[in-house]
């Protein structure tokens, strides 16, 4: 947070300049399934693991759009993202009673500075308005805590740095039904966060990064009210996340792979400045089987 003011100094001439400035809101909610694991010990009961996931995020972007032709588009990126985790993480004994409470809150405030651009290909492929967008944020001064500690939960607090990168492609197809098209998308990020020092346990913690990709079709629907939208149809997506491990510097992978369910919810007003957005996302299988996400996005342009 130090680090924002002078910021928000470097950026006001560009905003002087600035052909339009939007303000953007996210807010989401995940809520991960209640798992019950049972260890044994040489073929005899040692423990019961509950463990559930929740996760709260809010994520607020100023971006200023400068065009360089009706085409392309350069953005620059200003903001704040703020997550709150609570990890039930549980372990009982085979009688039923609580062996060791490890359940914690955890924070994690970034400030994010980047660059993006959004180009209109037009019509290629069979199809109409393909576009290619993009962004490069800077995570920078991220704080972690954890609050709401249990009897036997590890606490941590400290700073780090990062980075998160994002590439998508989308298009769109005529269908015989006037009101409904075809959205192919195809998209990839990279997020990377650097070791830490955690002060609390005076320890480092590992660096990770996550590579995902995501391969869309989707059916977009025109309904017969103004300025509504919906979107709704699969998504496979492949997650590739690693840690660093401190002594040998080698990165250690984990892959997962999933099919999701999206149905999206949009309006925009009548004259340009508005725009609201509702979506809904479930995890068909994988690790994460029958995860939900729930999003709730606001933009206005200035």
């Amino acid at each position: 947070m130090k680090y924002t003011l002078p910021l928000l100094s470097l950026c006001l001439p560009m905003l002087a300049q600035a052909m339009d400035l939007e303000l953007k809101t996210d807010l989401e909610y995940n809520r991960s399934p209640s798992s019950n694991t049972i260890k044994y010990d040489d073929g005899e009961f040692d423990e019961r693991d509950y463990r559930r996931k929740e996760k709260y995020e809010s994520k607020t972007l100023f971006l200023l759009n400068q065009p360089v032709n009706e085409r392309l588009e350069w953005q620059a990126r200003l903001g704040m993202q703020y997550e709150r985790t609570r990890d039930t993480k549980k372990e009982y004994r085979e009688d039923g009673s609580l062996k060791k409470d490890k359940s914690r809150t955890e924070w994690q405030n970034t400030p994010i500075i980047g660059l993006g651009f959004d180009w209109e290909i037009g019509r290629a492929l069979g199809g109409y308005h393909w576009r290619i967008q993009g962004y490069h944020d800077r995570l920078f001064d991220i704080e972690y805590k954890a609050t709401s500690l249990a009897e036997d939960a590890k606490p941590r607090a400290g700073r780090g740095a990062g980075y998160e990168t994002r590439l998508r492609l989308q298009g769109e197809y005529m269908t015989p039904v006037s009101s409904l098209f075809l959205t192919p998308r195809l998209e990839v990020k990279h997020e990377r966060y650097q070791q830490w020092y955690d002060s609390a346990r005076e320890r480092e913690e590992d660096a990770e990064q996550e590579l995902q990709y995501e391969a869309s079709l989707w059916l977009n629907w025109i309904p017969p009210v103004d300025g509504w939208e919906m979107t709704f149809g699969p998504t496979w997506q492949r997650e590739n996340k690693a840690e660093r491990d401190s002594d040998t510097h080698r990165w250690e992978w984990e892959d997962e792979e999933r099919w999701q369910a999206r149905v999206q919810l949009e309006y925009e007003t009548p004259m340009p400045g508005f725009e609201f957005e509702f979506k809904v996302e479930r995890d068909l299988n994988g690790p994460d089987e029958d995860k939900m996400k729930y999003e709730v996005g606001l933009s206005y342009e200035f």
